[in-house]
């Protein structure tokens, strides 16, 4: 008898072992391979949390650029320094605490202490709470404070959450980080009571590949799901794999030089012969192999509003006559140091192709591909200037690009650009409600930046992504922050 009882015992923990392999075997993991690496998941730091869907901000963009509601159910912009909204009071973060009003102020007020980037896009006097409700008072008028609610730094997490938010911040989206390893991987799992429905995929991992080749070849060899910036040499291949495909849309994000503005060597007259130098519309036709437009600009000229849609020209005469008059001939020839780096795997090409045409203008480029491209260029002393890729207009809005890239103490505004009458025209443009006299002043503040050579500006470039085609539920979005929520899904 006892044999037998053994025997049951013994049957039984095997078809335990094997209801519990096969729930495993059963469950969808969706692999994501993203190309630029984080020393943190902090949501104040990167935007990777509402990327992967790990967090969410209290607004989200449309893919037609407009921002709509989401943590909150209703919001009025009462004065131009006065914002009331109302927090959705059926929210949880992911450890099961409800999302109070209490917890947003607190959450926002700490992003804006831990960040500098979030301080200067959320210029927050005071938060009043009264439960669910929110008064936000600015410190002067402030009519784009709902787009930079919707900024990804701005996402919502739990601040009283245990654990380092560095490598496990509580958000409230459809997956919960569960594990983080500096620059090379992010675990997450489902949300089982995330309050827009039940995600429909158990696991999420995440790691970093900053070879866009290599990355392109890991989805193909199926290592991989999800694939962002696909190089454009890769697009035709993986549109038309057997198991792969592509999706693709004008995007926001715009490749541009970034002069180092505290180098004696770029002054305004050699910034405009270096603008003269770069082939916009070879570089947006050969190097991107048209999923580009030449840029005018810092942001897509398809935006109706913006005025100036003509498109520099290469002039390598002209380029060399102004590096005469600085005294740059060809036995005399300018030498600069110029950064690039893989994470946009178009910029190292582009880099090359500036390298080339600039040697007929008698200027020698020393190229610096680099990991860390924002700590490298922190020290002003090792580059004159750098290739670069920003989302200009990620929120429908140009004063977070205006605010972080041209102001004085901008936090992206690596070069040091500085100029006053910019600086008082976007104090003048942050104070502006109506939304025709802000349009003015976006043109006005791009004709000056322009015509000052504060960046320049190269192509427009699409947002691709790649997919194995069990994948349903993902399109690439035109901001290329969103990019995982709880509709995707992996066809067994």
């Amino acid at each position: 008898m006892k044999k037998v009882l053994g025997v049951i015992a013994a049957s039984i923990v095997l078809l335990g072992g094997c209801s519990g392999a096969q729930n495993k075997e059963n469950s969808k993991t969706l692999n994501v391979e993203l190309p630029l690496k984080t020393t943190s998941v902090a949501p104040y730091k990167t935007d990777v949390p509402v990327k992967v869907g790990a967090a969410e901000s209290l607004f989200k963009v449309n893919t037609d650029g407009k921002v709509k509601k989401l943590l909150v159910s209703e919001y009025k912009q009462v004065s131009p320094t006065e914002l009331k909204l109302t927090v959705k009071d059926d929210i949880k973060f992911q450890n099961g605490k409800k999302v109070t009003g209490d917890a947003v102020k607190n959450s926002l007020l700490q992003s804006m202490k831990k960040s500098d980037l979030v301080k200067g896009s959320l210029p927050i006097k005071n938060i009043k709470v009264d439960g669910q409700n929110l008064t936000i008072t600015t410190n002067e008028a402030y009519p784009e404070l709902v787009s930079e609610l919707a900024s990804p730094f701005a996402a919502i997490y739990d601040t009283e959450a245990k654990g380092d938010i560095n490598k496990m911040p509580v958000g409230t989206g459809p997956y919960k980080i569960t594990e983080y390893k500096q620059s090379q991987k992010i675990k997450l799992s489902k949300n089982k009571t995330y309050w827009q429905g039940e995600p429909k995929l158990d696991y999420v991992n995440v790691s970093y590949q900053e070879d866009g080749s290599t990355r392109s070849n890991d989805l193909s060899a199926n290592k991989a799901d999800v694939i962002t910036d696909v190089p454009v040499e890769k697009v035709d291949a993986l549109d038309k794999g057997e198991n792969t495909k592509i999706s693709s849309v004008p995007g926001y994000r715009t490749s541009l030089v970034l002069y180092n503005h505290q180098s004696d060597k770029m002054n305004k007259k050699v910034r405009e012969a270096f603008d003269k130098i770069i082939d916009r519309e070879a570089i947006a036709k050969k190097v991107y192999k048209n999923h580009a437009t030449a840029a005018s600009g810092p942001f897509n000229t398809k935006l109706d509003f913006i005025s100036d849609k003509k498109v520099t020209h290469q002039d390598i005469e002209q380029a060399k006559a102004l590096l005469k008059e600085e005294g740059y001939t060809k036995s005399h020839p300018l030498t600069l140091t110029v950064s690039t780096y893989n994470g946009r795997p178009e910029l190292p090409k582009i880099a090359q192709v500036i390298q080339s045409d600039a040697k007929k203008a008698n200027i020698n480029i020393t190229l610096r591909n680099v990991d860390d491209i924002d700590g490298y260029l922190k020290d002003k002393g090792q580059w004159d200037a750098s290739l670069y890729s920003f989302g200009t207009i990620p929120r429908g809005d140009t004063g977070y690009f205006f605010n972080q890239a041209y102001k004085t103490d901008g936090a992206i505004n690596a070069g040091k650009y500085n100029n006053t009458q910019i600086n008082d025209l976007i104090e003048q443009f942050n104070k502006t409600v109506d939304k025709k006299e802000r349009n003015q002043l976006t043109n006005k503040i791009i004709a000056i930046t322009n015509k000052d050579y504060a960046n320049s500006y190269i192509a427009y470039s699409d947002n691709i992504v790649g997919l194995n085609k069990t994948v349903t539920g993902l399109k690439a979005s035109p901001e290329g922050i969103y990019l995982i929520d709880y509709k995707v899904n992996i066809k067994k």
